[in-house]
């Protein structure tokens, strides 16, 4: 075979792969405009061209929608719990006292209340801001600092004065064991609750965050005086509580810590000797040796 016939030969091969190939090619195009008719166009349908509904940005939405949604109901609960608490612990009280009489009833009581103290702030608004409410203080006291350090200093002194001072020799060791961990684990519990709640929740709220708090702190003091009056009267130890309510909270929200207030507070509950002796300790113990 001569060599131009061999290169017809070629020639005619290439033309043939390539028209198959054409063939093939066309043959795909024509199924896949077939199969398009059958599909929807973005006009036809109203989610086509937008983003699925578990796209990333409607997935963050509805994660900040629940979340606002949990911080208003705590906000809420938070708000409530001065107005709530005082009623229950009354009722609360009165139901124990009778059920297990005076010494044994208020202590269950007493240990109900602690409870509660300890487990809403830790619901309501969570460990961590809790805990960095227990921190040292970010900001100084409050102006004008003389009433500062007078609300400070005030309760744990009338307590020196009025409740430790008059029984002292009169008490035991055991009994002023008791009285400081009876003291320390009120003051804990009641400034968890009472302060380190508001001050959370509301720290920009002095409403919320220190004058309800305030009222509801002396108002719950209404519970344990109803089953077992303290022998001063009812009106002294509302007053202390009032000023307590008062200065603390207003020292705790305007430092956004509670360092200074609980121990000031644990100081002054720790006087209570009198109430350690004829509650905490042994009935022969609280019969005759303080009054």
């Amino acid at each position: 075979m001569s060599r131009a016939a061999r290169m017809r030969d070629n020639l005619r091969m290439v033309g043939d792969d390539t028209a198959e190939a054409l063939h093939r090619l066309m043959r795909r195009h024509t199924r896949a405009n077939a199969h398009n008719r059958h599909l929807p166009r973005p006009d036809d349908h109203p989610t086509l061209g937008r983003n699925p509904p578990d796209s990333p940005a409607e997935m963050n939405d509805a994660s900040l929608r629940r979340s606002n949604a949990v911080a208003g109901r705590r906000r809420a609960a938070a708000t409530a719990v001065p107005v709530l608490i005082p009623p229950a612990m009354m009722v609360l009280f009165a139901q124990c006292n009778r059920r297990w009489g005076d010494r044994r009833g208020y202590r269950r009581a007493m240990l109900s209340y602690w409870a509660m103290c300890a487990v809403i702030p830790m619901v309501l608004a969570g460990p961590r801001p809790i805990a960095a409410v227990l921190r040292s203080p970010s900001r100084p006291l409050p102006k004008p600092r003389w009433l500062a350090t007078v609300a400070l200093v005030l309760p744990p002194a009338g307590a020196i004065a009025t409740e430790l001072a008059p029984q002292l020799r009169r008490t035991s060791a055991r009994t002023g064991l008791t009285a400081v961990v009876v003291g320390v684990t009120n003051a804990l519990a009641e400034e968890l609750l009472w302060r380190a709640l508001p001050v959370a929740v509301f720290p920009d709220d002095p409403v919320r965050g220190w004058l309800m708090p305030a009222a509801g702190f002396t108002a719950w003091h209404f519970a344990p005086l109803s089953v077992r009056p303290h022998p001063r009267g009812r009106y002294p130890i509302l007053a202390g509580a009032a000023m307590i309510g008062a200065g603390a909270g207003w020292i705790a929200w305007s430092t956004g810590s509670l360092r200074t207030v609980l121990a000031l507070h644990a100081i002054t509950d720790s006087c209570g000797v009198r109430a350690a002796a004829a509650i905490w300790n042994r009935p022969q113990e609280a019969d005759g040796r303080l009054r």
